[in-house]
């Protein structure tokens, strides 16, 4: 299974469908009818409203998703072992669970529905892809209503809490996290970014994540790498091609 911890080997993230969908999707919320005036009762007059914002579906998700050939140098990575979900991610502070399953490319509980995808970095001379290339996990999850600013500010709220670190574990494997550093990231709506410094065996680890918003749709990206020291910067292309399937 492939965490941010483990071995150049273990290179991405493990993407996750965390309990969610809506309409014919498992587990979702839908919107029922709206509610008919009782028999006699004088209609209200009609009041003008901002247009109701379009949540988009698991097929809408999975079409707006980068994939192959949407990016240039870029190709949809192995998935390696099964998801987890966000009770399989446990931390040492409550406070600072939100930055873990974002980690994980875990959406905010309130997600209506979600996609994801491994989009892993080509080696610059083409052919396979070479061990320790940087690796993004992303998942696209739409929400209703506010939902999405709630997500993001779930995990600004975390990160800022969590600035000099903390423990979480998945499954079996606890890994430290020695500091959160925001990073300065410009794409979609609304964007927040970290650098993330792990403690590995052999050393300090730098991955990053990455989350935007474009309307009620969350992107959440989760960059690693298996070279040495890790990556700490976000991939921009890889973020603006996303953006721009999602405008």
């Amino acid at each position: 299974m492939r965490t941010p911890v483990r071995a150049a080997a273990a290179v991405s993230l493990v993407l996750l469908t965390a309990a969610c969908g809506g309409g014919q999707q498992a587990g979702g919320r839908s919107e029922g009818p709206a509610a008919e005036a009782a028999p006699g009762a004088s209609a209200a007059p009609a009041t003008p409203s901002a247009p109701a914002r379009k949540v988009l579906t698991l097929p809408e998700l999975e079409e707006a998703i980068v994939g192959q050939g949407d990016l240039p140098g870029y190709a949809v990575g192995e998935r390696k072992g099964p998801g987890i979900g966000s009770p399989s991610v446990t931390v040492d502070k409550e406070a600072c669970k939100p930055l873990a399953d974002a980690l994980y490319s875990i959406p905010h509980h309130l997600a209506f529905a979600t996609a994801e995808t491994t989009m892993t970095e080509m080696p610059k001379a083409g052919g396979a892809t070479a061990p320790g290339n940087a690796a993004t996990d992303l998942s696209l999850s739409s929400y209703e209503a506010d939902g999405a600013r709630e997500a993001l500010a779930a995990v600004r709220t975390s990160a800022s809490a969590c600035r000099d670190g903390f423990t979480f574990t998945v499954i079996d494997e606890t890994t430290k996290v020695r500091s959160v550093a925001p990073l300065p990231v410009a794409v979609g709506d609304e964007a927040l970014a970290w650098t993330i410094t792990l403690d590995w065996s052999s050393g300090p680890h730098l991955t990053n994540v990455v989350l935007f918003r474009v309307g009620g749709t969350v992107a959440v990206a989760s960059t690693t790498s298996g070279a040495p020291g890790g990556i700490a910067t976000p991939p921009k292309a890889l973020l603006d091609a996303q953006a721009a399937k999602l405008s």
